[in-house]
C-alpha cells in the first residue's frame, strides 16, 4: 500500500464530503443518507494492514449505520490486500462478491495516440449528465435508482470539490468521457468509459492523454487510476502506466 499512499488519502480526503464518517480502530465507516446506494458513499474503509481483523468487528460497527441510513448493500473496501488476508478470504468465503482493481502509476511519458479533438465540458451543460447516465450503466449500474444517485453524486458531490470532465465527440455527439480529481500532488484518472459502438478507435486513449497532461497542469507530480479488467490494464499499460498494487473489496446485499 506504501506505493500508493497518496491515492488512499485521496480517497480519504473524499470520505470527508459524506455526511458521516466514524473513525474505528481499523479504519472508519463511511455513510451518507443522501445516496443509499451508492457504494462509495456508504462501506468500511480498512486503512492498512490488519491480520487479525475479523467480519464480525467491521460488521459490528458498520451494519447498524448501514440499517441506520436505509443502505441496501454492505461493501467494504481493503487498501492492504496481504495485509487484509484473514478478512479477504473470509468475505469470499462466505460468498460475498469480491473485487480487485489493479492500482496503475503513470510512470513513462505517453506516446502519440490518434489525433481525436477531446474537449473540457463544461459540467453546468445538462446533457452531460444525460450521458453519463448511459456511460455509467457501462460499468454495471443498470437500476434506475442507483444511477440516478451514482449521477448525483458525481455532480453534487464530486464534480463541485475538483472533478473534471473531458469528452471525445462523433457527429456532435459526447461518446467517450473521463474525469480527472487532483488533490494537493496526486492526480487521480476516473469513469473513463467509451460507448460501445465507438470503442477500438483510440477515443479512449486520447482522453487519458489529455486528462494526464491535465494532471500536470494541475500540479499532479503522481497520477493514478484503478484498471479491473486485461483490456484497460494493456490500454493504460501503452500510455505509459504501470502496475503499483491492488486494492480489493466485497459487496453483497445487507442481510
Amino acid at each position: 500500500m506504501e506505493a500508493f499512499r497518496p491515492l488512499v488519502d485521496l480517497f480519504t480526503t473524499l470520505d470527508d464530503l459524506v455526511e458521516r464518517v466514524e473513525p474505528t480502530w481499523w479504519g472508519a465507516v463511511v455513510a451518507d443518507p443522501r445516496f443509499p446506494d451508492v457504494h462509495d458513499a456508504n462501506y468500511a474503509r480498512i486503512d492498512g494492514p490488519r491480520p487479525d481483523l475479523t467480519i464480525d468487528e467491521v460488521e459490528a460497527h458498520l451494519l447498524p449505520v448501514l440499517r441506520e441510513i436505509g443502505a441496501p448493500n454492505e461493501h467494504v473496501a481493503m487498501f492492504d490486500v496481504a495485509g487484509t488476508r484473514r478478512l479477504f478470504d473470509a468475505l469470499e468465503t462466505r460468498g460475498d462478491r469480491i473485487g480487485v482493481d489493479t492500482v496503475m502509476e503513470l510512470m513513462d511519458e505517453p506516446p502519440d495516440v490518434p489525433p481525436h479533438p477531446v474537449e473540457e465540458v463544461d459540467p453546468a451543460d445538462p446533457h452531460l449528465w444525460e450521458r453519463q447516465h448511459l456511460a455509467l450503466a457501462e460499468f454495471d449500474v443498470t437500476e434506475p435508482e442507483p444511477l440516478d444517485q451514482l449521477v448525483a453524486w458525481e455532480r453534487d458531490m464530486l464534480t463541485p470539490f475538483g472533478k473534471r470532465w473531458f469528452a471525445v465527440r462523433v457527429d456532435g455527439e459526447m461518446e467517450a468521457f473521463g474525469a480527472l480529481l487532483v488533490q494537493g500532488d496526486t492526480g487521480y484518472v476516473d469513469n473513463i468509459v467509451t460507448m460501445p459502438p465507438f470503442r477500438r478507435r483510440g477515443l479512449a486513449a486520447a482522453v487519458v492523454v489529455r486528462i494526464v497532461d491535465e494532471a500536470r497542469r494541475g500540479g499532479a507530480r503522481r497520477t493514478f487510476l484503478l484498471a479491473d479488467r486485461p483490456d484497460p490494464i494493456r490500454l493504460y499499460e501503452r500510455l505509459g502506466f504501470r502496475r503499483v498494487g491492488e486494492v480489493a473489496s466485497s459487496f453483497r446485499p445487507l442481510p
